[in-house]
């Protein structure tokens, strides 16, 4: 538990000062689906519906539920805020951004009778981009510390090595440690032989801002066929790619008077992801009767063979009487690497209620701890890591739509586990949808309205120093589709 817990604070909930850990995988492994207005209004629970663009990024065999070709487009306005309390601080921030849910472009073949293989119906054909991931965020942490600085975890790592020497500093921790070392934060007291630091229990207001943005995109080529109105399937090849930025400012200044020399200090850390991947989706939907449909799929893991990262950090010491006051920079840090996510499975179920409306339900298994890293150098610690951290949560949506005259309105809710093991921190995420449409014989309108919410635990540094810092993650967003039928 200790193992797993150390590994939570420094590899999942702050910048690496060495990328490629476990917080990686699990951010590029956890997908929330984007898509269109109306997927999105559903909760995403369309696996058994079908009918919808989006549907080839879960479940390609509701492509095969076409009769028509179409054309479809999905911005829309996401607004993210967050909230922390830290030591009995309070604190809020929010963040702004435009994004596109989908681009799709579906082609329907009829299968007339002198055409008709096997009672195929019709065939159809799609590909476009469908939102996977968005990464854009924003977290304001505040609060005093009367009992360690930052600067206590660094130098009790270094008083663990008796006899390091400034040039083994330099060499093992070019990116944290050495950066404090370097600006006098850090200094070695010859007296007790140890290093030592001028804020060791504390006394200081700490605060740290944590701006994230970036999104996983998936382009996808799909199939679908129809077969006898009984039986839809169809198979998607993905192609993810994935850019994701996380820029952070720590700082800490002097509360306590009785602390001599150091004033303040801000820590800068900034890492950049580019990825690129290939995965293979296939599924079906039954229809057993008119009321009913039951849907399928499975999702191959996917395979990200062009990762790389870049990473840099900087330190700024400022002391009484502007004596020693200095920045000290990281080197450019940056490395190329593999990951394989981990399968997945969704099953789904749809009521249909005659020409009035429907009603569906989803679930979907992921096994997160199955996700690997591949390199040159040994990944065997961290892939570990994930084994013993991370597990298969509850993922479940449900959706609604309902039809009046040529209108539709929709609700959805979807709730997402946690995804770690022995509670070692929270991560569940709930969503709820609502929004209505507009379906013509040519054309077809929707809106939608997204809310979510996550929890999570938050520690600046090592956790036996300092108390996590409880954080709530909101976000609310409004998706427009407009498309085109022929």
């Amino acid at each position: 538990m200790k193992k797993l817990f150390f590994f939570l604070t420094i590899c999942i909930l702050s910048v690496p000062a060495i990328s490629q850990n476990a917080s990686d995988a699990l951010r590029y492994s956890r997908i929330f689906y984007g898509g269109s207005a109306r997927f999105q209004g559903l909760a995403g629970a369309m696996g058994a519906v079908g009918g919808d663009f989006s549907v080839i990024a879960t479940n390609p065999g509701g492509l095969g539920i076409f009769k028509s070709s179409e054309i479809s487009i999905t911005p829309n306005i996401w607004i993210g805020m967050s909230q922390s309390d830290y030591n009995g601080t309070t604190a809020n921030d929010h963040k702004v951004s435009f994004g596109l849910g989908d681009l799709g472009f579906v082609f329907s073949i009829p299968m007339d009778k002198r055409h008709r293989t096997g009672g195929i119906k019709y065939l159809n054909f799609a590909f476009g981009i469908n939102r996977q991931n968005d990464f854009n965020n924003r977290i304001y942490i505040q609060g005093q510390n009367n009992t360690s600085s930052m600067l206590t975890d660094y130098v009790n790592v270094l008083n663990s090595q008796p006899g390091i020497t400034p040039d083994q500093i330099n060499n093992q921790y070019p990116f944290d440690i050495a950066l404090a070392y370097n600006a006098n934060l850090i200094f070695y007291d010859t007296l007790h032989n140890q290093y030592m630091n001028d804020a060791y229990h504390g006394g200081v207001m700490q605060e740290k801002s944590i701006t994230t943005y970036g999104s996983m995109n998936e382009f996808e080529f799909a199939f679908g066929a129809n077969y006898n109105d009984k039986l839809y399937f169809g198979a998607t090849i993905g192609i993810p790619y994935l850019r994701y930025y996380e820029h952070s400012i720590y700082s800490e200044a002097k509360t306590d008077p009785t602390i001599q020399y150091f004033q303040y200090l801000s820590y800068e850390q900034v890492l950049e992801t580019h990825g690129v991947g290939v995965n293979f989706k296939a599924g079906l939907i039954y229809r057993p009767a008119n009321w009913i449909r039951i849907g399928a799929a499975i999702h191959t893991p996917t395979f990200y063979g062009m990762m790389r990262d870049a990473w840099s950090s900087n330190m700024y010491a400022e002391f009484e009487n502007n004596s020693w006051n200095n920045t000290q920079y990281s080197p450019a840090g940056n490395y190329n690497y593999a990951l394989t996510t981990p399968f997945r499975a969704i099953g789904s179920l749809a009521f249909i209620i005659g020409p009035y409306g429907l009603i569906s339900a989803e679930y979907e298994y992921d096994n997160y701890n199955q996700a690997r890293f591949h390199a040159q150098d040994s990944f065997d610690a961290t892939n570990q890591d994930i084994k013993d951290s991370y597990k298969s949560p509850l993922n479940l949506r449900f959706g609604t739509e309902w039809r009046i005259w040529d209108f539709r309105v929709r609700g959805g809710f979807g709730y997402y586990g946690s995804p770690y093991k022995n509670d070692i921190n929270d991560g569940e995420r709930l969503l709820a949808s609502g929004g209505f449409g507009y379906r013509g014989k040519h054309f077809y309108g929707d809106l939608t309205y997204v809310w979510t919410r996550t929890t999570e635990d938050y520690y600046l540094y090592n956790p036996e120093l300092v108390n996590p810092s409880y954080n709530k993650l909101y976000s609310n967003s409004v998706v427009m589709t407009w498309g085109v039928r022929f």
